[in-house]
């Protein structure tokens, strides 16, 4: 699908052939290739892109500052209704002339109709310079340079009247059976210094989701964020954050005239991606934007990452001034000499360069009123706890990190340790070393002896992803969860096959906005990959469908179930039925894998997270006052050991607040990457608490951490019950082995004592095969060494020789032989039958022999 904004695609003309032959009306000829073309236009499935059509709407909308009328937009697909778009719709006044570097104000009012179905301007801007293509891909990956090359295109419109925000609404208006619709206002990131809300078409969102989609400018650069006036001094002038200012008059623009256009005002959920989730989380905490919306999506960006604010605002005033001619000595407020300089001059300043961290962005505090403008999220006022909030991040968040050969082919550790080093002294300010050698170590495959230079690339890819990226998010996602609010947290895993970057690296920061905003279902936008499969379009109406559950009632799976698939393939209705997005918990941390197979699974790189949640905040301690900083620093100091520009180095210890010096410990990036004390005590009350918070930190990263719910108890309290019941089973298997001894006893007994009886099919088969029975054991004390076979052989014959003899004498003298009286038999085993052959065959032998004895 193209864009509204998007220039038509040239039509080639058709030529017709001359005929052979007799000459037929032509018109005839051109009304059915017309027809061809008309039905071919409207069969298929709607996957094939084609020229939206536009018309004006036929309502008229009165909004307070005027009556304005949109255009209606159909959509190449068969089950996406029309759209009813607003484009360029002024929420502010121009900030030009004496507004440059003031807070807007309200919108000047118009009288005839305005017809909004054209986009505004984008605000003035760098983007990045792609013209050589040789020097670009050096700086950026190449799917990035394919994408810069179509964005620019509608980059080039800039003024500094740039505060206008569109409108995508259901094409049956408030009549709709979801009037009035819940609110979704999209706030754009990709950079601090350039990027527009006309770039995102919210028309497929608001067509599946039946909600209204708003996408807003807000002033970027030296215009939107630089600090007019010296810090922490909060007299006349700017104090920054302009841009902040600016999307905070958007959404009181949209609380008071959305109810005209069949909006919900009070059901209005803001969303940030990259740096506009930075922006996003900052109004969060802002107090000035207090109950203008209910829910919030943070993608890919918070508050805490280090590349959220910037370095040294008042650095960034003293050399804007210097290159502009505007004296910044002393206290003065340079505000009044920048609005007579031109616009061009103001944007060929030079900025100071640091990788990782912004050239000019957000410097805190956020209100210039409030001392403390970060709040502390911990104990953040119920405008933190009681908005519900989804959290998510893609694979690779790190993947701009690097430039097309870095990407392709890789590198080796010496370039590692490089980018490592540079990213944690521009991001850190104790002990670096230390941390440096804990990062190292961790995402150090040392199983191999020998590593690829692909897979040191990855290792260095997901250290800085978790490092500036996921770490902060899941650390907001702890403390929003902390209190019972509503938590949940995905992780974007689904790649296109079509996507502009390698498949190993998953899916990178960005991919996962074209899903949001459901461009797969009508084959893709502008600048996002065209060729989606039926996969991707499964995934993408069940990440839309969970989208707008949340902007509807704060739950994504309520109120529409994911019960069927209308562009997906019969697996992925499957896969996506009854799925449930639990919440996100301190204990459990469960979270949605977002992919073909989705799943619920928990600890999100659990072990990763340990590091970057528990020991560096423990590493990055100041230590004794008696400690000198040179101790804090890399003993490489060579700007050969770097890989890119780092700050200067810090000589004097930040001081914090707080109970502690060490409070600072507990803190991200962000908490140092200020080079004002002042800017040090406004965000170390951030995450300082009474509690232990290393103890909750390691609950937090702990992958073996389970938190006592009710399911857990359930299931410890089965446990149990089986170990009872194992331990009983066992107890009778002894018991009854402990009888059969018993019993086998009993049988062995001697004679005269009274034996267990046998069965009777033991009796049975003892009388047809008789086995010899043995004698009873003879007393122990009494009994002699048993004499050997031949011994007893020997002894017998002599026995019989001796015998002979005898009775031979007492023949010869006519002696009477008297015959030994037999001795009796002994009693037989009266129980078993088993021993009665055997004591019948001894008893004859013995007889035998006092007989031969005789």
């Amino acid at each position: 699908m193209l864009l509204p904004c998007q220039p038509a695609a040239r039509s080639r003309p058709l030529v017709a052939r001359t005929p052979i032959g007799p000459k037929r009306p032509a018109c005839r000829s051109c009304v059915g290739l017309a027809l061809l073309i008309a039905l071919l236009s409207l069969t298929g499935d709607g996957r094939a892109a084609s020229q939206p059509t536009t018309r004006y709407a036929s309502r008229i909308v009165e909004t307070k500052s005027g009556q304005i009328r949109g255009i209606l937009q159909e959509l190449n697909s068969r089950h996406l209704d029309p759209v009813e778009v607003f484009r360029g719709i002024p929420y502010a006044a121009p900030p030009v002339g004496d507004l440059r570097f003031r807070a807007p104000i309200s919108p000047i009012p118009w009288n005839s109709v305005k017809l909004a179905d054209t986009f505004g301007a984008v605000c003035p801007q760098n983007y990045p310079d792609i013209a050589n293509d040789t020097a670009a891909l050096l700086q950026m990956p190449l799917g990035r340079y394919q994408q810069l090359k179509k964005m620019i295109a509608f980059l080039t419109n800039q003024s500094e009247d740039c505060l206008f925000l569109n409108l995508y609404i259901p094409g049956s208006g408030s009549r709709g059976l979801e009037a009035p619709y819940a609110v979704m206002v999209y706030v754009h990131g990709e950079s601090f210094e350039w990027g527009s809300g006309n770039l995102y078409d919210g028309s497929v969102l608001a067509s599946a989701g039946h909600v209204i989609v708003i996408t807003l400018n807000y002033r970027l650069g030296i215009l939107g964020f630089l600090r007019t006036r010296p810090f922490p001094d909060r007299t006349s002038g700017s104090g920054g954050n302009l841009a902040l200012k600016d999307i905070t008059m958007a959404l009181r623009w949209v609380r008071e005239n959305i109810g005209a256009f069949g909006g919900d005002p009070t059901r209005i959920t803001i969303m940030g991606h990259d740096t506009g989730a930075a922006l996003v989380n900052l109004l969060l905490l802002a107090p000035y934007s207090k109950g203008l919306f209910h829910r919030v999506v943070l993608s890919s960006g918070s508050a805490l990452s280090p590349w959220a604010s910037v370095h040294d605002p008042n650095d960034l005033r003293t050399k804007i001034g210097e290159q502009i001619g505007c004296s910044t000595e002393g206290d003065e407020d340079i505000a009044d000499c920048l609005r007579g300089v031109p616009l061009e001059a103001l944007m060929d300043v030079q900025l100071p360069e640091i990788r990782f961290v912004p050239r000019v962005g957000p410097g805190l505090p956020v209100d210039q009123n409030n001392p403390d403008p970060g709040m502390d999220m911990e104990r953040a006022s119920d405008a933190f706890i009681k908005v519900p909030l989804i959290l998510g991040v893609s694979t690779t968040e790190s993947n701009l990190d690097f430039n097309a050969n870095d990407i392709q082919f890789g590198f080796e550790e010496d370039h590692r340790n490089r980018i490592l080093r540079t990213f944690i002294r521009n991001a850190y300010v104790y002990h670096l070393n230390e941390i440096f050698s804990a990062v190292r170590n961790e995402y150090t495959d040392w199983d191999k002896p020998v590593l690829h230079p692909i897979i040191i690339r990855d290792s260095t890819m997901e250290a800085l992803s978790d490092g500036h990226t996921v770490a902060p998010l899941m650390r907001i996602a702890f403390y929003h969860a902390r209190r019972g609010a509503k938590t949940y947290f995905y992780h974007f895993n689904h790649q296109s096959k079509d996507s502009g970057y390698l498949q190993r690296l998953g899916s990178v920061r960005g991919e996962d906005i074209p899903y949001i905003f459901g461009l797969p279902l009508v084959a893709g936008g502008a600048f996002f990959p065209r060729n989606y499969s039926r996969q991707d379009q499964g995934v993408a109406e069940a990440v839309l469908t969970f989208f707008t559950n949340f902007a509807k009632t704060g739950n994504p799976n309520e109120p529409h179930k994911i019960e069927s698939v209308d562009y997906g393939t019969p697996k992925e209705k499957t896969r996506f039925r009854g799925l449930t997005w639990e919440q996100y918990e301190t204990g459990s941390q469960q979270y949605l894998t977002i992919a073909l197979k989705p799943k619920m699974k928990s600890h999100y790189r659990g072990h990763k997270m340990a590091v970057w949640l528990n020991l560096i905040p423990q590493l990055h301690r100041p230590g004794d006052d008696d400690v000198s900083m040179r101790h804090h620093h890399f003993r490489e100091r060579g700007d050969h050991y770097y890989a890119g520009p780092v700050r200067d180095e810090w000589y004097t210890p930040l001081p914090l607040t707080g109970t502690t010096r060490t409070s600072a410990s507990s803190t991200t990036a962000c908490s140092t990457s200020t080079g004002d004390e002042s800017l040090a005590e406004d965000i170390t009350p951030i995450l300082d608490d009474s509690e232990d918070d290393a103890e909750l930190l390691q609950r937090l990263a702990s992958r073996h951490y389970y938190s006592t719910t009710t399911a857990l108890a359930i299931t410890v309290g089965v446990g149990c019950v089986l170990l009872v019941l194992n331990m009983l089973i066992f107890a009778g298997i002894y018991y009854q082995r402990d009888r059969d001894k018993k019993r086998a006893a009993m049988d062995c007994r001697p004679n005269g004592q009274e034996s267990l009886p046998l069965t009777t099919r033991s009796s049975i088969k003892s009388a047809e095969n008789p086995k010899p029975a043995q004698e009873p054991p003879p007393s122990y004390t009494t009994l002699a060494r048993s004499p050997s076979l031949q011994e007893q052989q020997q002894q017998f014959a002599q026995e019989v020789q001796d015998n002979g003899e005898q009775s031979r004498k007492e023949m010869r003298h006519g002696t009477t032989i008297h015959k030994d009286p037999v001795p009796p038999k002994p009693p037989a085993r009266t129980t078993s039958s088993l021993s009665t052959s055997n004591t019948t065959n001894t008893i004859k032998k013995r007889v035998q022999i006092q007989e031969i004895s005789v």
